[in-house]
Parts: structure tokens; sequence; C-alpha cells
């Protein structure tokens, strides 16, 4: 790049229409018109937003979880449809890129994918959750390098990752190697318990980290917890102890690892909003670059399979006979 843009950003903290995917979509595109219209150019939302994160998995078993399941496979996101049509004219009429993560049925399958669409309404990539975590494997499939992208634009090059990928070296290896430079991190909830895995502290750590090694300007999006998603799917007391109300931690991180913008209250909608400049990225390159001058390829070296996996492969062509009614009484 020769120019290094100042624009707007923006991370959205907001809770999701639980399993309701028409709710959830208007929901997401009314946000969109909201931060656009307070001069956002990139815009963020939270992991599993559409339409919802299937939280019952940390709740009990799969006996109480199977309906929420049937649920959420009915509200899952197709690639082509009418969520896609509706997020894609968001982003037209408002001139934005925007990235939100969705729960994404492909075949008979869901995936965990982050869709990016660009101001021309095109959606232009996708990119799914390499690896679920944990009890999140009995929601989603794995995703592959050829679903990891970043994308060049006018305000820099664009890419994301969800949740605890953040966590993993050589995922940061892979996108530092694309050259990314503003980064959407998509977060479900962070709890306040220092000692659970999705505390809010090491979930910021986690991204600050990324910013500072990659040196990209990270922005952070959570969703909320609300009374009406515990009155969707909890059903005893004691799973709607597990959670109260509230558990954001949206926020705009510089590569310098600082918070930059507005905050917000852990348990607020709202949208968090940062003018950031790309320039402020060289400093921080001049002093590590660990895909260029700060990396070490004689030893330690990282191979990026960017090749779709499918597994199971169709070779030659299906021979079929195919005759109608009339056909056959001819005969």
């Amino acid at each position: 790049m020769s120019n290094y843009p100042k624009y707007r950003v923006a991370a959205v903290q907001a809770s999701p229409v639980m399993l309701d995917l028409d709710a959830t979509v208007e929901k997401t595109c009314r946000l969109v018109d909201e931060a656009a219209a307070n001069g956002a150019k990139v815009i963020a939302f939270p992991e599993a937003f559409i339409p919802g994160y299937p939280w019952w998995i940390w709740m009990g078993n799969a006996d109480y979880g199977m309906k929420y399941y049937i649920d959420l496979y009915k509200n899952a996101v197709e690639i082509p449809g009418p969520a896609v049509q509706k997020l894609s004219a968001a982003a037209k009429r408002n001139e934005v890129y925007f990235c939100v993560s969705v729960t994404e049925k492909d075949g008979a399958s869901l995936y965990l994918t982050q869709l990016w669409f660009n101001p021309a309404g095109a959606l232009i990539g996708k990119h799914r959750k390499l690896k679920a975590t944990s009890a999140e494997k009995t929601i989603w499939g794995d995703g592959d390098g050829s679903m990891m992208p970043v994308f060049k634009t006018e305000y820099g090059n664009l890419g994301g990752l969800q949740c605890w990928e953040h966590m993993l070296p050589l995922n940061v290896a892979a996108m530092s190697s694309m050259n990314e430079q503003v980064h959407v991190a998509s977060w479900p909830i962070g709890l306040p318990n220092k000692a659970h895995l999705f505390a809010v502290e090491q979930c910021v750590i986690a991204t600050k980290y990324y910013a500072l090694t990659n040196q990209v300007f990270c922005l952070l999006s959570s969703q909320i917890w609300t009374q009406e998603q515990q009155d969707r799917i909890c059903e005893t007391e004691e799973q709607r102890n597990v959670m109260k109300v509230g558990h954001g931690f949206s926020k705009i991180i510089a590569p310098n690892g600082l918070e930059i913008g507005n905050q917000l209250a852990h348990d607020e909608e709202g949208i968090t909003y940062a003018d950031i400049d790309l320039e402020q990225i060289i400093p921080g390159k001049y002093l590590i670059d660990p895909a260029g001058h700060y990396s070490t390829p004689g030893f330690l070296s990282l191979s990026f399979d960017r090749a779709e996996h499918k597994p199971v492969k169709h070779l030659g062509t299906v021979r079929q006979t195919v005759l109608t009614y009339d056909e056959l009484q001819a005969e």
C-alpha cells in the first residue's frame, strides 16, 4: 500500500434474538445502519451472532440440548438465501464493509462462519472457524485454509478470526503472512469469574496479544447475555445461575495493545467507535514483522495449506436414465 487512510471503525456489543433468524438479521441490519450513520466504514459483529450462540452446550446433556440444536439448524444461514440478501442490502445502502459471524448450514452440517460484505453489497468471502472449541464440536464442523481470507480494500487489508482461534500461534502466524492490517475479533461473552475459561480478562489478553504480535487494529466485538436469552433456553434454576445479565467487553485495540475509542458498560447494548490511522502500523512493523524481517525461516516455518479439503471427492460423471411418464407409456 502507498496510501494509509484514516477512517472510523466500529465494534458492536449486542445480543441476538435467540434462535430467531429473521429477527436477528433485521437487528443486524439496524446496527449496520446505526454504525454507518455515525461514520463507520468497517463494522464488526460478535461470534455466532446470527441466530445466537448455543449456550446450552455448557448447561446440560445432549437430551436437554437437542431441541435447541434443531431450532438452531432450522434458523441457520444458507448461502445464497433471504438472510444473505438482507445483509447484502444493508452493506450496499450504507456503503460499508462489515463482518458478521453466523451459524452457516452447508449441506447437512453446521459451521461457525464470519461473512464479509463490501460497500457494493457483495459477499466477498467467508471464514469458517478452523476447529470448534470443546463442547462446540457437538454443533459446528471444521473449516480449512481455503476459508481463511484477508481482503485487500481501500481501507487496508481486512481479516478476522473467532474466539479461541486467537489463542493458537499457528493461526496468528498464518494471518500475519497475509499482511492483515484491520482485524475483526469475534467473541461470544466474557464471564466475570477470572478462573473461568470464558473470563473477560483472558479474552481481552488474547486479542491484545494478537494486535501486538501482528501489528494490527483489532475490532473486538462481543455479545451480551440477556434475560430474554435466559428465558429461551434455561429450564432450571441451576441453568439460570450459570450466567447473569451482561458480560459484554467490546472494544477497539490499537497495534500497540492500547484500548481506543468509547467505552461500553458490560451490560450495555451499543457500538464502540474509534478513528484509526493505518500509518500507525508502520513503526510497529519496523520493530516486529513476524512474517518478514523478524522471522527465522531457516529453522522455524509454517506450511499454510489454502486448498479446500472435502471428505468425499466425486469423480466421473453420473449416468442417469430419466424417462417421463409419457415416454414410459409409449414403450
